[in-house]
């Protein structure tokens, strides 16, 4: 849709159909879009399988990011999707086609909040069992943050997780497994954020489970 400034003898703004009008300096510039013909390049063909690759992931991880990116979305007027993506620019690596996810690069949320310190995770019985230092005296309303728990099954594409966990005071919180995949190839991460929902902390990758259950999904761009 284009729009047409000071009625429809002024200046002209979007598309219409095959023309794009837009402003070149003081110029009303209007050019057709049309369909190339030309063979993508390798660098061309790289980038638009990192660009799927990376809109995959954080699709999978929709929920969870949508959350994580929620202060920095309002702040941009945009939404978490959006903000996800661009805090992910260089989580694609490898040399074309043969490119894989680099997972401990992945920022799941972002903000201000202290991040967990000497986290520990531990895969048990049932699941995962996730500790972090805490302090009795520890002040409000640092103490009242919640954690958020996430384990991501790349070969199944399935994710678990929790938003609104226990408190950074309490320590130590457990996210269930199903006992389908508690011996299938995971990776995990863990954030904070506030009770009132106004902060986050950035996302701390807390590694992977079951790597040698890892399989090599062929890649198609």
């Amino acid at each position: 849709m284009a729009i047409a400034e000071n009625g429809p003898g002024g200046r002209h703004r979007g598309r219409i159909g095959n023309i794009v009008y837009y402003m070149l300096g003081e110029t009303n510039v209007a050019r057709g879009v049309g369909i190339t013909t030309k063979a993508s390049t390798q660098a061309q063909l790289r980038q638009k399988l990192i660009t799927k690759m990376r809109s995959e992931l954080l699709r999978d991880l929709l929920d969870f990011v949508n959350t994580g990116f929620s202060i920095e979305a309002m702040q941009h007027s945009d939404n978490g999707f959006n903000r996800a993506v661009k805090n992910n620019p260089g989580i694609i690596t490898g040399i074309y086609p043969d490119l894989e996810i680099a997972y401990d690069q992945v920022l799941l949320s972002k903000g201000r909040l202290n991040p967990a310190q000497n986290w520990k995770v531990n895969l048990v019985e049932a699941g995962l069992e996730y500790t972090w230092d805490t302090d009795p005296q520890m002040p409000w309303p640092q103490a009242t943050d919640q954690v958020m728990l996430l384990a991501y099954f790349p070969q199944q594409q399935k994710v678990f997780y929790t938003l609104f966990g226990n408190s950074r005071l309490s320590g130590s919180d457990f996210l269930e497994i199903p006992p389908s995949l508690q011996d299938k190839y995971m990776e995990t991460y863990m954030s904070f954020i506030s009770a009132d929902r106004k902060q986050l902390s950035d996302s701390i990758y807390t590694g992977s489970f079951n790597s040698d259950n890892k399989e090599n999904k062929p890649l198609k761009s």
